[in-house]
């Protein structure tokens, strides 16, 4: 049958409205959001406030803009998965594991956590509570800090605002003006260091990988004991860890979005 027979006008409309939003407008008002998509306000607001409520939008803190919700993160993460996110990655992690030594995760973004979508171990025999599907804490773990690194800082006071910056060890950063620093200096250098953060003796060192249009996909990770992977201050594994994440960006490319 024709696919106007099923078509449903609110669904055309709620999609209308979700492709509004671009890299380049990453946040709209409701008046924005009803001409870009050529709705009548009242219809357009009504939108808004059920696709708030089911999570496909996210209003910006203490302002009347408006932004795409972290479920479609989430299912944006599904999707890509499926197109084959983790099997580009793996033989990657795989070379980087066995070059390192260390345990090897691949992570991403869902509802204020870091979840791990793929894992390598590493030839040491250290066995982390890493497993595909486990979650880190944002402001306390190596990925965590590189995918909030990509945030804008009102987007990363709202992650500390709902989340409370909890403290899981004694160096943990709960306070918003040190981690709001933490984060410019990981985008000056390209990487993060968890030293302890999350889990008292356990150091990470990630960094990011990108999709082809330039945003932060995923975190890869290297995670092992301070003393073997912050040899250095972490110089002797952060350009090479660098090095593989941007492998597995340049990989991207090759998947069809």
């Amino acid at each position: 049958m024709p696919a106007s027979t099923y078509a449903v006008q609110s669904l055309e409309r709620a999609a209308a409205l979700l492709k509004s939003f671009s890299a380049a407008e990453p946040e709209l008002t409701i008046g924005e959001l009803a001409r870009r998509s050529h709705l009548p306000r009242s219809t357009a607001h009504r939108l808004v406030v059920n696709l708030l409520r089911l999570g496909f939008l996210a209003r910006g803190p203490h302002s009347e803009r408006y932004r795409l919700g972290l479920l479609l993160a989430e299912l944006g993460t599904i999707a890509l998965g499926r197109m084959g996110l983790r099997e580009k990655a793996r033989p990657i992690m795989e070379r980087l594991a066995a070059e390192t030594g260390e345990v090897v995760c691949l992570a991403v973004l869902e509802r204020n956590r870091s979840v791990y979508v793929a894992v390598v171990e590493g030839r040491h025999g250290l066995r982390l509570r890493a497993t595909v599907g486990s979650v880190a804490p944002l402001h306390a773990s190596a990925t965590g800090m590189v995918l909030l690194a990509s945030m804008s800082e009102a987007e990363v006071r709202a992650i500390a605002a709902e989340t409370g910056l909890p403290k899981l060890t004694t160096i943990t950063l709960t306070q918003i003006a040190p981690l709001l620093e933490r984060l410019a200096e990981i985008r000056g250098r390209g990487y993060s260091i968890d030293v302890g953060e999350s889990e008292e003796g356990l150091t990470g060192l990630a960094a990011p990988v990108r999709s082809p249009g330039g945003a932060v996909e995923a975190a890869l990770v290297i995670a092992g004991p301070g003393a073997r992977v912050l040899a250095d201050e972490g110089r002797r594994w952060a350009p090479i860890v660098v090095a593989a994440a941007n492998e597995i960006s340049a990989a991207l490319a090759d998947l069809t979005y």
